[in-house]
């Protein structure tokens, strides 16, 4: 279903507001990582962004939210050797 938007101007970029019930009908999600491309026909074509594959770090990060990891939470073990602790 076509709908009408406008572009406008976000800092140094440009860009467009996507009704919700347009995402829904593609089955897309906010901050869901999409491609934009042109198809030289003075069309832009949004798709989504495959899913990453095994064994890439793509895959390996695929669910991480950015936060941080809590070091203290991880037991290291008693020094081995000549560390200094």
């Amino acid at each position: 279903m076509a709908k009408a938007v406008k572009i406008t101007k976000w800092g140094n970029s440009f860009g467009i507001r996507i009704p919700a019930s347009l995402l829904k009908e593609v089955n897309m999600e906010v901050n869901e990582m999409v491609y934009i491309e042109s198809d030289h026909n003075s069309r832009l074509v949004i798709n989504k962004s495959p899913e990453p594959k095994p064994g890439t770090i793509e895959y390996l990060f695929k669910d991480y939210s950015g936060e941080r990891f809590k070091t203290e939470l991880i037991d290291w073990g008693g020094p081995v050797g000549n560390e200094k602790w």
